[in-house]
């Protein structure tokens, strides 16, 4: 899904959100990178994140192309501050009506406002697609973005102990939250 709109900032700067493309993967790959290495809130490691340059290009093209998925750029000037995302739960009959959000932001931008426009953004697109709801996983001691994704409607369902297991054994479990997007549109 392509996507291009300026949005200001609450301390009065203007964010970029764009679909980013597979001119984009050299900046969208090192963003995950470091956002992973700068919270123990994201699913892998910095030094996991193992995908070529050619794979990222290819990936990014290929959710462009795709009308119910959106891989949005959060861009400041020209620096890509952050990411964020909904893609098809899967392609079968029976999960057609869902999608998966997931945000990364780099911490130096945290605060700024992009979280909240990001979700605006992923929340008013994903509603042009069928999906019905839309779903999200968020570490249980993350509460910044558990009071984010509250603002926005998601509500928890689920909690899954020890979903992740840190390189020092320490654990820690996974909130899943959804948003209905049934006549809410």
């Amino acid at each position: 899904m392509k996507f291009n709109k300026e949005i200001p900032l609450k301390d009065g700067g203007t964010l970029l959100l764009r679909s980013l493309g597979a001119q984009d993967a050299q900046q969208a790959l090192a963003v995950c990178r470091k956002t992973a290495g700068e919270t123990l809130n994201l699913i892998r490691y910095e030094d996991e994140w193992t995908m070529t340059l050619e794979q990222e290009a290819a990936y990014l093209k290929k959710t462009e192309d795709d009308p119910k998925s959106l891989m949005l750029g959060a861009f400041i000037g020209d620096t890509l501050a952050g990411v964020g995302s909904f893609l098809p739960c899967a392609a079968v009959d029976r999960a057609r009506h869902r999608a998966s959000l997931g945000i990364s932001i780099l911490k130096a931008y945290w605060g700024r406002g992009i979280g909240t426009a990001i979700m605006q953004t992923l929340i008013d697109e994903v509603k042009k697609t069928a999906a019905e709801q839309l779903e999200l996983e968020v570490v249980a001691a993350n509460e910044r973005a558990i009071r984010l994704y509250e603002r926005f409607g998601f509500v928890e369902f689920a909690r899954h102990p020890r979903k992740l297991k840190y390189r020092d054994g320490t654990y820690a479990d996974m909130v899943l939250m959804m948003l209905d997007l049934r006549d809410k549109a």
